[in-house]
């Protein structure tokens, strides 16, 4: 095996994870200066992952240093697993965990609050977390990729060290935390896909099914690393990309933005909704006269906004008074 394919994959997954972690604080700044008024639930989320994001890159960074800074010219140090590799892994199961979550709470508002989909996916989300956590307890154990993938039991008997001849492949744990976010993921983009009637892809359930593959036909060229480093930042991207779903609702106005809402402003009501568009800054054009010789011009300007859940209609009629153009 070539060192460039080796160390090159996971090149450019932490580069590829680099530049989604630019694209989740970009969406992070943005929630930030227009939806400050959101509750301390959302934002509590939306921070949390957003700090979870800065530590993963921050991890990924150390373990390319280590794996190829550091160790440059020294091919022994080829099968060592850098210590930061295994909270790489943690931190990743850990935003899958609380993004999963999300759309489980989604599913579960869609339900009129029923259990019957939400508990299972919270359930399996869950369990990934735990593979994950084995995961990386082993890696930090081991030190080797070589001993990770395939290690025997050794005991002691009388006083002598005797090799029992039971394999027992650390892998699997890893491969089992893989299929449970690939089926969590399926099943969320099914049932949202069912209940809105629209197809929404789930590009972190095409990203974890590319990483199972991977290590499953070629774990030595690490290019399952590579994309699992970009696993994390596409499940950060999502949830906040989420809010765009509910935005794309308002008509976009020149010069603004198209906003970003979470479905949680619009299950309080028609009051949290005119709070939430309080933040959109919506500017009404003001009546203007317009110059026709020798007539009387009336302007009435109207403006209509329409949210999902929840229609209304505000019409403010001004320019009443008849304006006399010039002659």
């Amino acid at each position: 095996m070539s060192i460039g394919l080796i160390y090159g994959a996971m090149m450019v997954g932490g580069l590829l994870a680099f530049g989604l972690s630019g694209c989740v604080n970009m969406q992070f700044i943005v929630y930030c200066r227009v939806y400050f008024l959101e509750s301390w639930r959302t934002k509590s989320l939306v921070i949390v992952i957003w700090l979870l994001d800065l530590s993963h890159s921050a991890l990924v960074a150390v373990a390319l240093w280590d794996s190829i800074i550091a160790t440059y010219g020294d091919l022994s140090k080829i099968d060592t697993i850098p210590w930061c590799l295994g909270p790489t892994i943690e931190l990743t199961a850990l935003i899958t965990f609380l993004v999963q979550s999300f759309f489980a709470y989604r599913i579960y508002k869609l339900q009129n609050k029923k259990l019957t989909v939400a508990i299972p996916i919270v359930a399996l989300s869950f369990a990934r977390l735990i593979m994950a956590s084995i995961t990386t307890s082993e890696m930090i154990k081991l030190k080797s990729y070589t001993t990770f993938f395939h290690r025997n039991f050794s005991s002691i008997c009388g006083g002598q060290l005797r090799n029992i001849d039971i394999s027992i492949e650390f892998s699997w744990i890893f491969t089992f935390g893989l299929l449970l976010s690939v089926l969590v993921d399926i099943m969320i983009t099914t049932f949202l896909c069912y209940v809105l009637r629209k197809n929404r892809p789930m590009f972190t359930d095409a990203a974890a099914t590319a990483t199972l593959i991977c290590w499953k036909t070629m774990p030595s060229n690490r290019i399952f690393l590579g994309l699992h480093f970009v696993v994390a930042k596409l499940y950060a991207n999502s949830l906040l990309a989420t809010k765009y779903g509910v935005g794309n609702q308002y008509a976009p106005t020149h010069n603004q933005p198209m906003p970003i809402v979470f479905l949680e402003g619009f299950e309080r009501g028609p009051e949290s909704s005119i709070t939430q568009q309080a933040s959109l800054r919506v500017n009404t054009p003001q009546p203007k006269a317009v110059p026709q010789r020798g007539k009387l011009i009336q302007v009435n300007v109207e403006q209509v906004v329409e949210s999902e859940g929840v229609d209304y209609k505000e019409a403010d009629t001004t320019g009443r008074n008849a304006i006399d153009s010039p002659v």
